[in-house]
């Protein structure tokens, strides 16, 4: 259980020093780049990102990887048509990442003072024991 405990208490640490694929880290918070309906290229901000919880299998194993999603993001700031881009190895983390990225909540940027909606967001999620 100290194990356990250690892991996410490092993890809580190292996700936001090394961040994400996909994610980037302006000044004003953490952000992903997206594209809406009409062509433009927007960043939409986080509002909200719970930890990550390691598979326990695979922490067993010591198996480490990788998931990419992609997804859009609504005029409520919800994730939409999510799915699976990438992962390594296969179907071992995108349960896990898929049910993580569902719960994050977004700001969405608004054009000309209404709320847009978000396509064509990558975002890679790495798994690493530590």
């Amino acid at each position: 259980m100290k194990t356990f405990y250690v892991l996410f208490l490092s993890m809580i640490v190292a996700l936001p020093l090394f961040g994400f694929s996909g994610a980037a880290v302006a000044q004003e918070g953490r952000w992903v780049t997206g594209t809406t309906a009409s062509g433009e290229t927007v960043r939409v901000k986080i509002l909200s990102q719970p930890g990550l919880k390691y598979p326990r299998r695979a922490q067993r194993n010591g198996i480490e990887g990788f998931v990419v999603l992609s997804f859009d993001i609504d005029e409520t700031g919800g994730v939409v048509d999510l799915r699976v881009a990438d992962s390594n190895p296969r179907l071992v983390f995108d349960k896990v990442a898929t049910r993580y990225l569902k719960k994050w909540r977004f700001s969405p940027p608004a054009i000309d003072g209404a709320p847009v909606y978000v396509g064509d967001i990558s975002l890679r999620i790495p798994f690493r024991l530590e």
